[in-house]
């Protein structure tokens, strides 16, 4: 069995370095002996280890113990977008669903009652799901963005040298970075609606302000940094009062000589005689 598994997934990344024009899969034609359970619970479930249960379990969606025609479509991802396209229009699309749909259940629905149960599942075994990636029914279950994350980027990008702008330049980049311009357009189109202003006026409008911004990081970058000023170096206790009575003696009473009636600041100036009992006390740590 392990060697078994070895090979397939030896068979499985050959395919996919040499598939790479079309997401990394080949299209196989229907009929074709092809393991499609494992590959799409490898590379759409990141799970390598199953059994025909678990696997029932994961795709019946509501639970019932039934898969019904639309968990069938779904283990196949037959409306997800890259499966759309593959489809020259809506009506072919739902002859290719249906097509997919009996082919499955002519497999596995043993009592023709338009369902597979989990006992009819088992029994067929999850070997016994054909594959259809010919006809773009490739098995994908997540958003776009996320399907390409998963089949793409992760495969192709996932080092700092596969990211540079160089580097993307394969189809599926090409046709992905296209997609997120169609998206900054139509909402450039939208703000334009809402302002009242054309298209190419809106575009300006973003044009500037992000010449504005770039002008205001590179000013920033030539600003020099505050620098903060050094705490004073922290004296021991009787190093900083151990001459504050003889501080005071010099300094004479509260009211007299140069210091007058000054607020005290040291804690000298804070023991001469007279001195308001208000300034005796300990506004700060280390006062006293």
């Amino acid at each position: 069995m392990l060697n078994t598994r070895a090979l397939f997934y030896a068979i499985l990344c050959f395919k996919l370095a040499y598939g790479h024009g079309d997401h990394g899969k080949p299209a196989e034609t229907e009929g074709e002996e092809v393991d499609y359970a494992m590959r799409h619970m490898a590379s759409e479930h990141h799970i390598d280890t199953f059994d025909p249960k678990s696997f029932f379990l994961l795709h019946d969606l509501n639970g019932d113990g039934e898969l019904v025609p639309d968990e069938i479509e779904a283990i196949y991802g037959v409306h997800h977008p890259y499966s759309q396209k593959k489809s020259a229009d809506e009506e072919a699309h739902q002859a290719k669903a249906n097509h997919i749909v009996k082919t499955v259940l002519e497999i596995m629905d043993k009592n023709n009652d338009g369902k597979i149960s989990l006992d009819e599942f088992v029994a067929a075994g999850v070997h016994a799901l054909p594959s259809f990636e010919g006809l773009g029914a490739e098995g994908h279950h997540y958003d776009v963005e996320s399907e390409f994350f998963l089949h793409h980027e992760e495969e192709f990008h996932s080092t700092p040298e596969s990211q540079t702008d160089e580097s993307y330049t394969h189809p599926e980049d090409i046709e992905h970075f296209a997609a997120h311009e169609e998206i900054e357009k139509q909402e450039v189109l939208k703000e334009a609606q809402f302002q009242g202003i054309s298209y190419e006026e809106a575009v300006a409008e973003h044009e500037r302000a992000e010449q504005e911004a770039e002008q205001a990081r590179k000013e920033a970058a030539l600003r020099p940094k505050p620098t903060r000023q050094a705490k004073p170096e922290k004296k021991e206790p009787a190093e900083e009062f151990g001459t504050a009575k003889e501080e005071s003696e010099q300094h004479g009473e509260w009211g007299s000589g140069d210091k007058g009636y000054k607020v005290p600041q040291t804690p000298g100036e804070r023991l001469r005689k007279n001195v308001p009992y208000k300034y005796k006390f300990r506004r700060n740590w280390g006062d006293f």
